[in-house]
């Protein structure tokens, strides 16, 4: 019985939960690539070399979730590699400038991506990859606002970057408090779950313990008789 209920115990446990969504994402980066590619066409923007990078990076994300082992470093791959796309997406959403031909119309609602990458990580329960990726995002906006805007807004200026970090900083401030309080809420499951399983043990352990003296009694009366 004690087995059976230890088996119960670990058969959704946070690692199994963190594990599968390491299948999920893998399985999105590579859906990923071919996103770009649509996406690049619509805007009438050279694809290879962006998607190629969308490419390896799904690939080293594949590797690394069979070779490393299911712990932060590759919970912060994941969390890079996924942040890639929108960064990929908006690039390759842009309008006409310095030479490039795009129609850019789709170039600012690629940045709602953005904050669906966030979302998606809440599936780690583990804040530290969604600020990874909010990081990665508010850094590329930054840089980027500074040496070519046109990559990431039709029209540069601080205001839009200052704007989308508000937004980002309140999605993830909420995301925080969800996987830090569903986190907590595993650790309790869990001890919860050790204290049932010791205490069945000890008790089936006090019953074979007590069957076993009054066998012995019920031997020793019928020695003496």
């Amino acid at each position: 019985m004690a087995t059976l209920v230890s088996r119960a115990s670990r058969s959704f446990t946070l690692e199994d939960v963190r594990a599968r969504a390491t299948k999920l994402y893998t399985l999105i980066a590579w859906i990923h690539v071919p996103a770009a590619i649509a996406i690049a066409l619509n805007s009438h923007n050279a694809w290879l070399i962006p998607t190629l990078i969308l490419a390896i990076g799904a690939l080293v994300l594949t590797i690394s979730a069979r070779v490393l082992p299911s712990g932060l470093t590759l919970r912060t791959i994941a969390a890079v590699v996924l942040t890639m796309a929108p960064i990929v997406f908006v690039f390759l959403g842009r309008g006409d400038h310095s030479g490039f031909t795009g129609n850019g119309d789709w170039q600012i609602d690629y940045h709602m991506y953005f904050f669906a990458i966030f979302a998606m990580l809440v599936g780690y329960i583990d804040w530290r990859p969604i600020v990874v990726s909010a990081a990665l995002t508010a850094v590329h906006h930054l840089i980027f606002n500074l040496v070519a805007p046109w990559a990431v807004f039709p029209e540069e200026g601080l205001d839009r970057v200052f704007l989308h970090a508000v937004c980002v900083v309140a999605e993830v401030s909420v995301l925080i408090w969800i996987t830090t309080t569903v986190q907590a809420l595993f650790t309790r499951i869990d001890e919860l779950m050790d204290f049932t399983t010791q205490a069945t043990a000890e008790a089936i352990a006090d019953q074979v313990a007590e069957k076993a003296a009054l066998q012995a009694q019920v031997d020793a009366l019928r020695a003496t008789a």
